[in-house]
């Protein structure tokens, strides 16, 4: 788990059948242009992560759109998009981190309801994709758009010849240029149009900003610049950062060890959480991952159902827990 999901092919599951990408389908500024326009600018700082209510129908969107900036492991900027269809809502609300599930076949846990939460989870061993005919494929693609920038996550299939679920995802395997996403699509803060290409499952959507994409922030302590830096489990963790996100946004602090022992922190965006030094002695001593993301989560209807479209700003740091010494 030390490789971040931005640069990891699937695991267990094979991937099939790269389509291409929305070329042939209608896009910004054609007849179908929704007129939604994005309430990001303009916040007004209520407690909601989004637009919470669902369209009529029954269809359920996943997307998430993740940067990853360099650290330590990599030493470069990473980006990952990844979505899907599916046909019940609960499914789509057990997952905030789609491109975890495309990426490393893992759901991590959901993060606490309130803020300055801490709950102890186990990283999953494994996606349970349940029963294919609840996935859903329509077009040939999700986008998303700010200025010069697109980024497109494209129609693929994963898994085995039985079973073959659609899902849609930027991955650099793509031989279609226009399906592998570049570190320069992500702008910190911007505003995002959306392009929900439907095929035969429903007429293609496109929504003028409603996705935004979170602040981008920087790690102060610990050192998150330095390679297996050392962390001394008896002792509190401090974690400090710089730039506040909006109101809408929540930074989640994940830290495992290399026996996918974790915990689960929703943290107040006010630059500082103190992580306790019980939390870190149900650790294995040695290697461990420390994760501090920024999220914004917003929940988009249009006629045939909604999407919940997840962006985030992850930055890891990768460490060496050293035993408390014995007493």
């Amino acid at each position: 788990m030390r490789t971040p999901e931005a640069i990891l092919a699937t695991t267990a599951f094979a991937l099939l059948g790269a389509a291409g990408c929305a070329s042939d389908e209608p896009g910004l500024g054609e007849s179908d242009e929704s007129g939604f326009l994005s309430e990001a600018l303009h916040d007004d700082g209520g407690p909601d992560d989004g637009v919470e209510s669902w369209g009529d129908g029954e269809l359920r969107g996943i997307l998430t759109f993740s940067f990853y900036p360099a650290d330590a492991l990599t030493g470069r900027d990473n980006i990952g998009i990844a979505g899907a269809w599916h046909t019940d809502e609960a499914r789509v609300e057990e997952i905030d981190d789609f491109y975890s599930v495309f990426a490393l076949q893992t759901a991590f846990p959901l993060p606490p309801e309130d803020d300055d939460v801490l709950e102890q989870n186990d990283i999953p061993a494994g996606f349970d994709w349940g029963d294919r005919d609840e996935w859903s494929e329509a077009g040939t693609a999700f986008k998303l758009a700010s200025g010069d920038a697109e980024v497109l996550a494209c129609l693929l299939h994963v898994g085995n010849a039985l079973d073959l679920y659609p899902v849609y995802a930027s991955t650099n395997a793509s031989t279609v240029e226009e399906c592998i996403a570049q570190p320069t699509d992500w702008i910190p803060g911007a505003d995002y149009d959306l392009v929900m290409y439907g095929g035969e499952l429903f007429p293609t959507q496109v929504l003028l900003g409603p996705v935004e994409a979170p602040v981008e922030f920087a790690i102060s302590e610990p050192a998150f610049e330095s390679y297996n830096a050392e962390i001394p489990q008896g002792d509190d963790l401090q974690v400090e950062w710089d730039g506040q996100g909006g109101s809408r946004d929540r930074m989640i602090i994940r830290v495992w060890d290399d026996l996918n022992r974790m915990f689960t922190i929703r943290a107040e965006d006010d630059g500082r959480y103190d992580i306790p030094a019980d939390a870190l002695a149900l650790l294995e001593p040695g290697p461990i991952t420390i994760s501090v993301a920024r999220e914004r989560i917003e929940r988009i209807p249009f006629a045939e159902g909604g999407v919940k479209v997840v962006t985030r700003y992850e930055r890891r740091g990768y460490f060496d827990l050293i035993a408390a010494a014995a007493m």
